[in-house]
Formats: structure tokens, C-alpha cells, sequence
């Protein structure tokens, strides 16, 4: 049984809310307006508050501080914007498909993240910010919930890898053997539709080459953005040589320090990079873990004090003798796919898994049998058969191959599949600071 993962990314999103925009007169014994937020952007039947807008632009600017740079406030508050457009239209398409969660289900939420990120649901509602209200916090957890599990299901469809990729990858990987180029990098893209007119393209070509003038002149990634306001994304850290798009690889492995690359065409739409750094740090061995488990799902009638209970007294039974793993795991294991062939996993990398269940399975020694453990699929016993750590397993390679693939695809699909939805939007800025540097996020969009 392969686990698959549930990814939350837990950055904050933004609150959407009815709006007044005149001032408020409360009553006369008190005498003083108290002027409500203002719009920062419509979209569709959707609106952005100012509020929203500052809080999202302050999130961006921390993070690129701690990136060792400081952004421009324009290019800041653009990419804040960009965002929460995109964020508010797909919240907009999950309401309309009737997408929702009930508090039930945002608690079962809450407990997986909290799992996989090794943290306590306290801690994860606290990191949408620590000074708002538990109500506040889980809806914002709520809507950045749906906003992911939509992406991902309309996303994964449109991802199909083949054999020959996965096998071209694996040979690579193995080639290289254990260093692996790691590239420290910054990124502009300016936009382009997928079928752009001709005018839209001659325009978006003189920007690339105006951006990339200026680049080679001296100029800042931040003082980019703000000049060229565009979709890029800024500093993206060191991405390894196997997680750069391919149709940039020829051009990075010829690159040099200080170098600046491009334009390159994706879907969406004209990509430059800067090369700040590059390095051969060498990558971890590949480590792969031979199991066993048995799994008791709980329910209604069935609770977790239950499971464990029970899935002790089974761990008690094989250590005493009465009876083996394999066959505990056939007779009592709720996992289909493994219990008929003794609850075996085979050789895999813990990644594959639920991350609490790697996360205990690592810590075992050879031949021995855990606690009861808790993951999102209920409670296991896991048995450890082997260990091993190979440089050389065609298995492992593709693995990891199949998976370096996946995460690469998903990103490209994902950015064409939002530039898809937005095409259509109705998107109407009114934040005073963009109209005054004319910052036209509204261009191609009716």
C-alpha cells in the first residue's frame, strides 16, 4: 500500500467579505466617523480588500527578506494582488461547483496537516496568524484547503508521463551518480497567452529584451519587477538541475555566475533568469526501507483508544510467539492491497508515504516491530525486514525519476491551468497605489 500525500501549503490567504465603502456615522453620543476598508480589487462577484492586499504584500516582502533581498514596494504589492486574484477565482469556481467542507471535515483537515507537518492543530491555525480569532484562523485554513485540493484535482489529469521519460531521467540520475548541479536562481516572466496575437507577442518580446538589457546593465530582480511588472516570481532559491523545466537545462548548463538567460516560451509565457549561484552539492544516497504493516481504520463505533488497543494486543501476540506478522497482518489488517501477502510493502523511499508512518518507520532497527502509530489512513503496526542503501537500484532511480517528473509537470500545468481561468475574469483594480504606477493587471482580461 502506497500512501499518497495531502499536501496544505500553509501561506496565509486572504479573507473574502462584504464591503462598504462610505463612511460609517455611528451615533451621536459618540460623534465620529469610522471609515470601513476600501476595495483593493473586483473580481468577477468576488472583491479584494485593502486590508487583505497589505497583509499579503507584508507576507511577500518577509519572505524575500529572508531570501537576503529587499522588494520593491510596486513589484511587492503587484505579486500580493496577482495572488489573491488568482485565489479569489478559484474559491469563486469551487463555490460554484459546490465545494465545501463542514466543520467535521476542516477538523479532519486540520489534524493531517497538523500530522504531516509534525505540529499540533494549535500551531497550524496560529500560522494564518496568531493573533486572530480560532474562527478566523479555520476559515482561513478552510479556503486555502479547497483552493489546493482544486488545483490538484484539476491539474493531475493533465500530467502524463511515459515510460521513456521516467527511464531517460533514472539513466541520467544514475550517470551523474550522487552530485547533482544545484542552481540559485531568480525569475521574470512576462505574460503571454497561449494563443497570442501578433502585437502581443512583437510586445512581449521588446519587453524581454528590455528586461534582459537592463538586467545585464546591473539592474536588481526587485527594480526589474517594478519597472516590467509582470507574473515573475523573484528569487526562487537553489532548484536542483533534475526540477529545472527542461527547455531551460541547455542554456543553464553552459550558464556561469552572474549570467542572465532567456527569454524562454511556456504556456505561461516569456521566462528570464538571472543565475546568482550555482553549485555541485552532493545529493543524499538513495535509502530504502523494506516493510511490513497491519492496519485498523477507525470509525464511529471504532475509536483511536480502540484501535491501539487492540492493534497492542496483536504486537503483544507476534512478540510473544502465538502467531507472526504475516499472519496477524492477514487475519486482522484492513489493508487490502497488502494483507494478503502478510501486510508487505517491498523496498520503497519514505516519501512515499504517509509522513507520520516515515517518519516512524525510520526510526526502527532492522527485525523490529513499533508502538502503535497513527496516520491519516487510522492505526498500524510496522515491521521493519530491511534496510537498504543503494546507488544502484534501477527501481529506486525511477522512483525517484517518476517523482522529480511529477513535481515539475504539476508546476507548469498548474500556472497554465490558472492563466486558463483567469482569462475570462472580470478584473477591476482600484488600488490607489497600482493606478498611480499604472499597473495594468487588467490587460487581455474582459
Amino acid at each position: 500500500m502506497k500512501f499518497s500525500k495531502l499536501s496544505c501549503n500553509l501561506s496565509c490567504i486572504a479573507l473574502l467579505g462584504a464591503l462598504i465603502q462610505t463612511p460609517l456615522t455611528i451615533s451621536d453620543a459618540y460623534a465620529k466617523e469610522v471609515k470601513l476598508d476600501s476595495t483593493a480589487c473586483i473580481v468577477n462577484s468576488g472583491i479584494i480588500l485593502e486590508s487583505e492586499l497589505n497583509a499579503e504584500e507584508k507576507r511577500i516582502k518577509e519572505i524575500a527578506q529572508k531570501r537576503g533581498f529587499k522588494m520593491d514596494d510596486v513589484a511587492a504589492r503587484t505579486q500580493a494582488l496577482e495572488g489573491l486574484i488568482t485565489r479569489s477565482i478559484i474559491l469563486q469556481q469551487a463555490s460554484q461547483q459546490g465545494f465545501d467542507l463542514n466543520d467535521m471535515q476542516v477538523d479532519q483537515a486540520l489534524e493531517q496537516t497538523a500530522m504531516r507537518n509534525n505540529a499540533s492543530v494549535k500551531d497550524i491555525l496560529n500560522s494564518f496568524g496568531p493573533n486572530l480569532s480560532e474562527a478566523q484562523q479555520r476559515d482561513i485554513f478552510k479556503n486555502e484547503f479547497i483552493i489546493n485540493e482544486l488545483r490538484n484535482s484539476r491539474v493531475r489529469s493533465r500530467i502524463h508521463i511515459s515510460d521513456a521519460e521516467i527511464d531517460n531521467l533514472a539513466k541520467n540520475l544514475k550517470e551523474r551518480g550522487n552530485a547533482e548541479p544545484q542552481y540559485h536562481l531568480a525569475q521574470i516572466i512576462v505574460p503571454l497567452s497561449t494563443t497570442p496575437t501578433e502585437s502581443e507577442y512583437r510586445k512581449a518580446q521588446s519587453d524581454a529584451r528590455s528586461i534582459i538589457a537592463n538586467l545585464k546593465a546591473g539592474m536588481s530582480i526587485a527594480e526589474a519587477q517594478a519597472k516590467f511588472p509582470s507574473g515573475g516570481e523573484g528569487d526562487l532559491g537553489y532548484v536542483p538541475e533534475s526540477q529545472v523545466p527542461l527547455p531551460f537545462v541547455p542554456a543553464l548548463i553552459k550558464a556561469h555566475k552572474g549570467d542572465v538567460v532567456g527569454p524562454f516560451r511556456s504556456p505561461s509565457g516569456l521566462h528570464i533568469l538571472k543565475v546568482y549561484d550555482i553549485n555541485h552539492n552532493a545529493v543524499a544516497p538513495i535509502r530504502t526501507y523494506n516493510a511490513s504493516h497491519i492496519l485498523l481504520k477507525t470509525s464511529i463505533i471504532f475509536s483511536d483508544e480502540a484501535a491501539k488497543n487492540e492493534l497492542n494486543k496483536i504486537r503483544q501476540d507476534i512478540l510473544s510467539g502465538k502467531i507472526s506478522f504475516a499472519n496477524a497482518a492477514k487475519k486482522y489488517s484492513e489493508d487490502p492491497g497488502t494483507a494478503i501477502d502478510g501486510g508487505a510493502l517491498g523496498y520503497s523511499v519514505p516519501e512515499r508515504y504517509d509522513p507520520n508512518f516515515a517518519k516512524a518507520m525510520i526510526r526502527l532497527k532492522k527485525g523490529q516491530i513499533s508502538e502503535p502509530i497513527k496516520s491519516s489512513f487510522g492505526w498500524h503496526l510496522i515491521y521493519l525486514k530491511d534496510v537498504k542503501i543503494d546507488n544502484n537500484s534501477d527501481e529506486a532511480f525511477r522512483d525517484r525519476a517518476r517523482n522529480l517528473i511529477f513535481e515539475r509537470e504539476f508546476e507548469q500545468a498548474a500556472k497554465v491551468w490558472e492563466n486558463e481561468i483567469r482569462a475570462g475574469a472580470y478584473i477591476h483594480v482600484l488600488d490607489p497605489m497600482l493606478l498611480e504606477h499604472n499597473v495594468n493587471i487588467e490587460q487581455g482580461r474582459k
